[in-house]
């Protein structure tokens, strides 16, 4: 579940090398794309980096399917926050409608609000994303720069210096210039 609420399928593949380095899951973009491939759990399937770094299926070899492989069922709810997974006229994307309250897609715009192109709030990585979000610190973008330190700075793994190096970050983003808070707030 991305930022947007669009569900991406990913194949769990058997550990492959393409290009030099060791595959084990590649995407399948979309509900249209499993249709498309008639891919099925437990398929063999063709792989290829798709512009040289993300994995693909191509193609299911469908000579090696065993004959007793059911159809997949692309969920109606959010395999996150069980909410109503939609989609929307056109578009190929089924999404979580859930905005406000699914975790999976606040901590994606928590990750893309933070990364380098866009606020560049060091020391704001996946894992304390993810805590903060479970703790219940972050429910927003806005709470971000509404943390409280000794919260933080008590967390197990934290400690002192790290908060220190986390609220340094956090307050350095605050003179990114407006494009950057702009690409971070996804407009």
């Amino acid at each position: 579940v991305g930022r947007t609420g669009a569900l991406t399928p990913v194949a769990v593949l058997g550990a492959v090398k393409i290009s030099g380095t060791t595959v084990t899951r590649a995407s399948l973009h979309n509900r249209d794309e499993i249709e498309r491939l008639d891919v099925r759990i437990g398929d063999h399937v063709l792989v290829e980096k798709s512009g040289e770094i993300i994995p693909k299926v191509m193609e299911v070899l469908k000579e090696k399917r065993k004959k007793s492989l059911p159809k997949f069922k692309f969920p109606e709810k959010c395999p996150v926050c069980g909410g109503k997974a939609e989609r929307f006229g056109e578009e190929v994307a089924v999404r979580c409608v859930n905005f406000a309250a699914c975790p999976a897609q606040m901590k994606a715009r928590i990750r893309h609000f933070a990364q380098r192109d866009a606020m560049d709030i060091e020391g704001l990585g996946e894992v304390w994303i993810d805590t903060f979000v479970g703790k219940g610190f972050i429910k927003d973008l806005a709470d971000i720069y509404y943390m409280d330190f000794e919260k933080v700075k008590n967390l197990e793994r934290m400690g002192e210096k790290s908060a220190r190096n986390l609220f340094d970050g956090i307050e350095a983003s605050k003179k990114r210039p407006l494009q950057h808070l702009i690409f971070g707030l996804g407009i």
